[in-house]
């Protein structure tokens, strides 16, 4: 169950892997079809519901990196959809791809999330 759930979420994380100690400007666009918006950044069509993207835009005239988030407004505080999709955009922007295709954390971020300061070893 979910798995449909996370493949949801990585429709539209397609985002490049930022320097860790740059400066990100983050612009949240509020659109209410992200599926559209985010399809037309893509210029591909998405074979599943996309709630949300990010992408990164060229340096800003401060030398800060930009990430701009496509996605709704949550309808109230209690709008944990959107609130998540908002989140997860946000990670990206601030840590890059996290995950693999699949929705997977790449062992490296699974292991900062879990709080440890150094990757797993196998």
């Amino acid at each position: 169950m979910r798995l449909p759930l996370i493949l949801v979420f990585l429709a539209g994380c397609a985002v490049p892997q930022p320097p860790r100690d740059a400066q990100i400007d983050v612009v949240w666009n509020r659109v209410e079809d992200p599926q559209k918006a985010c399809q037309g950044l893509s210029g591909r069509t998405e074979l599943f519901r996309i709630l949300g993207c990010s992408k990164w835009n060229d340096v800003a005239e401060d030398g800060a990196r930009v990430c701009s988030i496509y996605a709704p407004m949550p309808r109230s505080e209690h709008d944990t959809e959107r609130l998540a999709t908002l989140g997860h955009e946000l990670m990206h922007c601030f840590d890059g791809r996290w995950h693999d295709r699949w929705g997977r954390m790449n062992p490296e971020e699974k292991s900062a999330a879990a709080g440890n300061s150094s990757p797993p070893h196998d």
